[in-house]
């Protein structure tokens, strides 16, 4: 991916999940309309009186009634922010508060929540146009025909954002929407990387790398968002530099943390250095442009909150497992970047700390059996997931991961289900998909 690319991905992901800019430029939108049809109005009256359908009270009548609508699509939005904020409470508590930028993220939200504030707009506007009535000779009937359309369009807007809310608040729906965002973030990341030189796969790095490189360290603290690579290999290739990496996107760094290290350190200058950070976007929260576990590790949080004493939501959990388990299996048949660059030459330039398969399963599956460790349908549904995604059609198997989490839930069994029918009917499971030692 290339690096404006990437970058405006990055942008893009930090502006998404904010209700602030959809709405916006829906109510400019809808300004634009309003005059765009009143200024249309004033050169085609005579076309448009001969509509008789069309609103024939007088102005100051119009504006009662706008002045009346433009209160009640006041109170309407009023309304629709207050439910909205109870929905992101009722997330927050139960689906975990990272969830909230999932909803908010939902461009069918911002659509619903853009069209009341821009009837707000749009009533407001053909207000301040109809105040001066030196502008026309007759009422402007289209116009305030148009309003008075929009704003009945808005009751039936309100019950289908009713709709759209209360589909929102199911565990189910949150679950599908984090699930579609892991898939595409998969589709997006785990490609092969044009710039990587498969016949040179291999970090050879120079002999004297370590006694002859300059550690740099970061001046800044947060997570990193987005490594630029194809700039830094750019960079490499014209100063004749070898650039190692010892960060990803999602990782955090704190002032003076050792970032990477560059060969040789004699041909480094400040204006290299600043340009080899400037290639590091780091900001106050991880975001899903190049970080492939942002979205996984909000799906595990699900199934986590709906272990939890308080909640104790069996059936969510399990759900979260069915999503995982197809998601796994898709990052297990893909190919995961690993960002060791080369020039033309065949000479290594540089080499990034890279996301690991293995890593990302005990990650995704750790947290949730440790959860449900003392309870036997949620490692019963483990054994499920581990034992078909051993035994799939999938080439590139994680074993080494898949064993790990077989030989932990077997010490749970042995821990907490000592002598009883659940050790019976758990053993019974592993003996079925051949995962019994």
């Amino acid at each position: 991916m290339k690096s404006w690319v990437s970058k405006l991905y990055n942008i893009w992901e930090l502006t998404r999940n904010s209700l602030f800019y959809v709405p916006v430029i829906i109510s400019f939108c809808f300004i634009a309309g309003i005059i765009a049809v009143f200024l249309f109005e004033l050169h085609y009256t005579e076309l448009v009186h001969k509509i008789h359908y069309l609103y024939a009270g007088s102005i100051e009548d119009a504006k009662s009634i706008l002045q009346t609508a433009l209160s009640a699509m006041i109170t309407m939005t009023t309304l629709v922010i207050s439910i909205t904020m109870v929905v992101l409470s009722l997330s927050a508590s139960q689906l975990g508060p990272r969830l909230i930028n999932t909803f908010m993220s939902s461009r069918v939200t911002q659509i619903y929540i853009g069209f009341f504030f821009g009837s707000i707009a749009l009533c407001l506007t053909l207000l301040i146009l109809l105040h001066d009535n030196s502008t026309f000779d007759k009422t402007p009937r289209l116009s305030i025909s148009a309003s008075f359309t929009i704003t009945f369009i808005n009751l039936f807007i309100l019950l289908g954002y009713v709709n759209h809310v209360a589909r929102s608040g199911i565990a189910d729906t949150t679950i599908n929407r984090v699930s579609c965002e892991i898939q595409q973030s998969l589709e997006r990341l785990c490609t092969t990387d044009d710039l990587n030189d498969n016949k040179a796969n291999q970090a050879l790095k120079p002999a004297d790398f370590e006694s002859n490189g300059r550690a740099l360290y970061s001046s800044h603290n947060g997570y990193i968002q987005n490594i630029q690579y194809p700039t830094l290999l750019t960079l490499a290739q014209d100063t004749g530099l070898v650039i190692q990496l010892d960060c990803m996107a999602g990782d955090y760094l704190f002032k003076g943390q050792q970032v990477g290290i560059v060969y040789p350190a004699n041909k480094i200058t400040p204006e290299i250095e600043l340009a080899l950070f400037a290639c590091i976007d780091v900001g106050e929260n991880r975001t899903g442009a190049q970080d492939i576990e942002y979205s996984v590790r909000h799906l595990v949080e699900i199934a986590i909150r709906a272990l939890s004493p308080g909640i104790n939501d069996d059936f969510t959990a399990i759900t979260v497992l069915d999503k995982l388990s197809g998601l796994l299996a898709q990052l297990m048949d893909s190919k995961l970047p690993s960002h060791i660059y080369h020039d033309e030459s065949g000479q290594l330039k540089l080499v990034a700390k890279s996301s690991h398969k293995p890593e990302i399963f005990f990650r995704a599956l750790s947290k949730i059996r440790d959860a449900g460790k003392q309870n036997p349908g949620i490692l019963m549904q483990l054994i499920f997931v581990l034992g078909e995604l051993k035994n799939s059609s999938y080439p590139n198997k994680e074993y080494d991961a898949i064993n790990l989490q077989i030989a932990y839930i077997r010490q749970h069994i042995t821990e907490f289900f000592a002598e009883s029918e659940e050790q019976k009917a758990l053993e019974k499971m592993l003996s079925k998909y051949g995962l019994k030692s």
